[in-house]
């Protein structure tokens, strides 16, 4: 019996002193990238908020975007949508990240925001 305690309390002893193991989840070096051309050279993962227009829909979650600077591809997943509804006029914002494929980069979105406009 002494041994099985002696046992259990070095076994826990050793479990709490393991290091704690975590990962950094904020900006990466290189910050985010805001501007869709420069989409075209990010690396893979890096984040992205992206502000301007879905102008055309490609089928299958994909959609065209552009901004001042130009046109990156971009998925947002249908469950992203809720009750949004934005037409090629409407202005949103987009955060996600780079998502270099082996047919080229496009953005995979996490959020969309419908930017208010000012009349």
């Amino acid at each position: 019996m002494m041994q099985k305690k002696l046992t259990g309390t070095l076994i826990l002893s050793c479990v709490l002193t393991l290091p704690a193991f975590a990962a950094y989840n904020g900006p990466k070096a290189g910050g985010v990238i805001q501007q869709a051309s420069d989409a075209h050279t990010a690396k893979d993962d890096t984040p992205v908020e992206l502000t301007g227009k879905l102008i055309k829909s490609l089928g299958d979650e994909k959609y065209l975007f552009r901004d001042s600077s130009g046109e990156v591809e971009v998925e947002i997943d249908n469950a992203l949508w809720r009750d949004i509804e934005v037409s090629s006029d409407t202005t949103v914002t987009l955060r996600g990240e780079v998502d270099d494929e082996w047919r080229g980069i496009e953005i995979e979105i996490d959020s969309i925001e419908l930017v208010e406009q000012a009349h």
